[in-house]
């Protein structure tokens, strides 16, 4: 990986990087630092780069440890046994395009939409994110969030299951769309 290619890289995902920290909680400085120190990692060595095969789940990875590390270090007093990495919040704030659908349309389907969200526990709107917005396959989700790919299709599946018992097939509508 050359050093010209790592700022089409960071063009191409910065947006992506910085939407997804944000669902994890944290403040948008630390997420900028976060980001920049993760491609400094990559700029100073671009070996790192060369045997990835996919460069976006690489990067969200990359990011996520290195927000935690941050975290880590923030939380000094903290003992490090009472830091629960698997629980942290993800908050979806759901956004639609304009120019697809009417203001008021839009703001009664992103009200529904964040309803149904809601409605699901922290761990199940971060798959629900990562499978339907990421289209992340069940072996990067499960590398992302630390539990097996057994483990990531149960959640999955749990998280669906609720959004169908309470919302019936409208979901799919929102899934497909």
């Amino acid at each position: 990986m050359r050093k010209e290619n790592i700022a089409s890289i960071y063009n191409r995902y910065v947006d992506d990087l910085y939407t997804y920290a944000l669902y994890l909680g944290f403040e948008k400085g630390i997420i900028m630092d976060a980001i920049h120190d993760v491609f400094c990692k990559f700029a100073a060595s671009e070996k790192l780069l060369q045997d990835v095969s996919n460069i976006k789940f690489y990067l969200f990875k990359s990011l996520k440890n290195r927000l935690y590390d941050i975290y880590k270090a923030r939380k000094e007093y903290a003992e490090l046994s009472a830091i629960d990495l698997q629980e942290t919040p993800f908050n979806i704030q759901v956004t639609i395009e304009e120019r697809l659908i009417g203001q008021e349309e839009q703001q009664q389907i992103k009200n529904q939409l964040a309803e149904m969200l809601e409605s699901l526990t922290e761990r199940q709107r971060e798959i629900v994110y990562l499978r339907y917005v990421q289209e992340y396959d069940y072996e990067q989700i499960s590398e992302l969030l630390n539990i097996s790919v057994h483990g990531c299709r149960k959640l999955l599946s749990k998280a669906m299951q609720n959004l169908r018992e309470k919302y019936g097939t409208l979901i799919f509508l929102f899934l497909l769309s």
